[in-house]
């Protein structure tokens, strides 16, 4: 009985003992929520500079050219297409070519369309309509503004019976605002002195396509001069063709199958031949 006194005393101390051990903790350990200022918690939610990024609007397929319409200010986009039309079941073609989204380019898109029509046609003079014809072209717009459209198609091509591939380099240029096919002599004279300057300066162009190595590129320019040349190659019309760059102009001349390419392209500054230019405007200018 002596005993009932004490329990009740070793109670109440019990939970005052509890009361302090809980004021304490409450004291070491606010709330972090009531805090205005205290860490933010972690989460899967990415940094607001991730959220902001926007995916990317171009692909391999897709080139949107960094030269504006002057008229209109608005950027002139085309996509890469595939033609594998074959003329006979024996063939595989493959070219690429590209397709222009602006809505006054469709002439253009039907200039292209024909001109890759062109190099996947037989012609039945030489060989059977049922040969077989292999095409693979890769395709460049090498420049495109208000202009002009300069462009390239290059890669190999093989016609049943014949001794070997071909490495073909085929250009075309077109006045935007005519809508149409330009050559070289539309716009240089293609003289003598225009061939002097052409073997003295002609560089190595470095892309998008060029036929030889920069280390072989001189010896090979070399053979095209009338040093080691029978027949003149600016003297047989279209035998020279071009496209432009930002950069300069590139020519494209015939080489002999032997030197392991049928084509070679050798660029010039366009300050360099500026004396030999025919037209008022200048196509790789942008306005």
């Amino acid at each position: 009985m002596k005993q009932i006194p004490l329990s009740k005393r070793a109670a109440v101390i019990l939970v005052i003992s509890m009361l302090l051990l809980i004021l304490s903790a409450c004291s070491q350990n606010p709330d972090n929520s009531s805090t205005p200022d205290g860490p933010v918690p972690t989460s899967d939610v990415p940094s607001s500079e991730n959220t902001s990024e926007k995916p990317s609007q171009t692909s391999s397929d897709t080139n949107t050219n960094n030269q504006t319409n002057s008229e209109d200010s608005i950027a002139i986009s085309y996509t890469m297409n595939l033609y594998t039309k074959a003329p006979n079941e024996n063939s595989s073609i493959k070219i690429q070519y590209p397709s222009f989204s602006d809505h006054n380019l469709e002439a253009l898109n039907t200039l292209v369309y024909d001109k890759v029509k062109s190099f996947a046609q037989i012609d039945t003079s030489f060989f059977p309509s049922e040969s077989g014809l292999t095409i693979d072209y890769q395709s460049a717009v090498t420049l495109l503004n208000s202009k002009i459209a300069s462009i390239i198609f290059w890669g190999s091509s093989y016609m049943e019976g014949s001794a070997y591939p071909v490495n073909n380099l085929i250009t075309l240029n077109v006045d935007l605002q005519t809508m149409k096919e330009i050559t070289l002599k539309d716009l240089y004279t293609t003289n003598a002195d225009f061939e002097k300057v052409f073997f003295e300066k002609a560089f190595f162009p470095a892309d998008p396509i060029t036929s030889y190595d920069k280390d072989t590129f001189a010896d090979m320019l070399k053979l095209q001069s009338p040093e080691y040349q029978t027949v003149d190659p600016f003297s047989i019309p279209d035998n020279v063709t071009f496209f432009l760059k930002p950069d300069g102009i590139v020519l494209s001349l015939p080489a002999v199958h032997a030197t392991g390419s049928d084509h070679l392209e050798a660029q010039l500054k366009y300050s360099d031949i500026q004396q030999f230019y025919l037209p008022s405007q200048k196509y790789w200018e942008t306005e």
